[in-house]
């Protein structure tokens, strides 16, 4: 059995290591936005489709430039910052869009509220909140054909039909231990029953463990120009010490320097997470 165990893990080993999400080098340096990706999955492609805050700040920055938020500098600090609530530009929400939005409603007073209070109250919330939001994004690039589940249909099927035979090795296996001590018929069924349960739910989860996307080759496409994109906006003076405010300038160019990680994090949007509210 634990051979037969070892041979399996080393094919799921093999498999996640030759679909890891890889970061392609920058295209030719480019100052005009490369593609109509939504800033939110540009910050996950420019970060191997892993979570990251960026994607947050970066579609609330992107919802002010589109109209649907104003944004306004109340003192001297990017934190104090009011989001109020506006009409947009008419152009459809995708559901992570309208996630933001809604929090922003429920929170306001009088269709206003500080970026501060976005922040939220516990860690069990927030990564409620932050799950859905990330799951909506991921789907979002998959419909545009920028990722794929890390492992195929095909892959992750041969891998569960061959975690059948360790498992069965480990009835096998208990069942033989369990008659070598005489135990009882109904207590030899029962611990081979939980052992080889317990194993194969172990290889199962192991599997669908939730690994971050593969990009396809439209995605590394897409991934080079926005790489490209950061290069430029790297060199621009002043850029990462852009306010929230600051967006009714600088339009959605600012929401893609944030989804591209060019803003500084100390001058970037209040974080939705329960330590924004002691910055």
């Amino acid at each position: 059995m634990p051979i037969t165990l070892t041979a399996w893990v080393v094919a799921v080993a093999v498999s996640l290591w030759r679909s890891r999400p890889r970061l392609p080098e920058p295209g030719p340096t480019r100052t005009d936005l490369p593609g109509q990706e939504p800033p939110a999955v540009v910050s996950l492609m420019v970060n191997r489709w892993r979570s990251d805050e960026d994607a947050i700040d970066s579609t609330l920055l992107d919802l002010a430039a589109r109209g649907f938020l104003e944004l306004r500098e109340t003192g001297d600090e990017p934190a104090q910052t009011t989001a109020r609530l506006r009409k947009g530009d008419g152009r459809s929400l995708t559901p992570y869009e309208q996630q933001i939005l809604d929090r922003v409603h429920r929170l306001s007073i009088n269709g206003e509220t500080s970026l501060t209070r976005l922040a939220f109250d516990s860690w069990t919330e927030a990564r409620r909140w932050r799950r859905t939001f990330y799951r909506a994004v991921v789907e979002e690039a998959r419909t545009r054909g920028l990722s794929r589940p890390r492992l195929s249909a095909t892959t992750r099927r041969a891998l569960l039909l061959g975690a059948i035979v360790p498992s069965l090795l480990m009835f096998v296996t208990w069942w033989w231990v369990d008659s070598e001590l005489s135990a009882k018929v109904p207590d030899q069924v029962t611990g081979a029953l939980i052992g080889t349960g317990a194993i194969y739910l172990a290889q199962y989860f192991l599997v669908d463990f939730g690994w971050a996307d593969q990009t396809t080759q439209e995605g590394v496409a897409a991934t080079e120009s926005w790489l490209a994109l950061r290069e430029h906006l790297t060199t621009l003076e002043g850029v990462a010490d852009l306010a929230p405010a600051d967006v009714a300038s600088w339009g959605r160019e600012m929401a893609y320097a944030s989804a591209l990680g060019v803003l500084s994090a100390d001058e970037a949007l209040v974080r939705l997470t329960p330590g924004a509210r002691s910055r």
